[in-house]
């Protein structure tokens, strides 16, 4: 069964098959458009939060776009902090501490805080750069409506290429028929071949 719950004493363990699901409780969009337009939509999206609208995750496939935004952001007056793996560890720490904090509810970054950041006050992940596999959207997307949170959040992601359809299609379909994402549960359900 999908999304199995088991409690034991203070700890819920979520069995292996439904970690490869989307949450059902967040909102999954998809917004097809130009690469030239997705600037203009991001800083629509983010002017039009209500300031009590949580905490934001922008992800970009990449350490320069998220210091390129970075740059249009400060031009925009938009208050943020920028997270990629060109920065020392000491310095991630500390941006992380204060994104955890609450300090900033902007944070710009590659899918290194698409795994371990763990907050609830998260409510809306921005795919600026559409991910490039199914696995690193489910963990963007799981950076959302996580335990703790005060409302269920949403997921919207710019799709510009058309080799990105292919992905928001399965997506799209697992979302729907609440199942894994494909590929994501061979692991669990048939050993892997020897030698392969």
């Amino acid at each position: 069964m999908l999304g199995k719950f088991t409690d034991v004493g203070r700890f819920v363990i979520l069995s292996t098959r439904s970690l490869h699901c989307l949450p059902p409780h967040v909102q999954q969009k998809f917004v097809r458009l130009k690469g030239r337009d997705k600037l203009p939509e991001l800083l629509q999206l983010l002017k039009e939060r209500p300031a009590s609208g949580g905490a934001v995750l922008i992800f970009c496939n990449s350490a320069s776009t998220v210091n390129w935004l970075g740059y249009i952001l400060d031009d925009h007056k938009i208050k943020h902090l920028r997270l990629q793996a060109q920065m020392s560890a000491a310095a991630r720490a500390g941006i992380f501490a204060s994104f955890q904090k609450g300090d900033v509810s902007v944070l710009v970054c590659t899918d290194l805080a698409s795994r371990g950041l763990d907050t609830s006050s998260v409510q809306l992940v921005v795919n600026y750069d559409f991910p490039n596999t199914l696995q690193d959207y489910l963990h963007r997307a799981g950076r959302v409506g996580r335990v703790g949170s005060k409302a269920p959040g949403a997921v919207v992601s710019f799709v510009t290429h058309p080799w990105d359809v292919d992905l928001v299609r399965k997506i799209e379909t697992a979302a729907r028929k609440r199942t894994s994402l494909p590929g994501m549960d061979s692991s669990i359900s048939s050993p892997s071949p020897k030698g392969g």
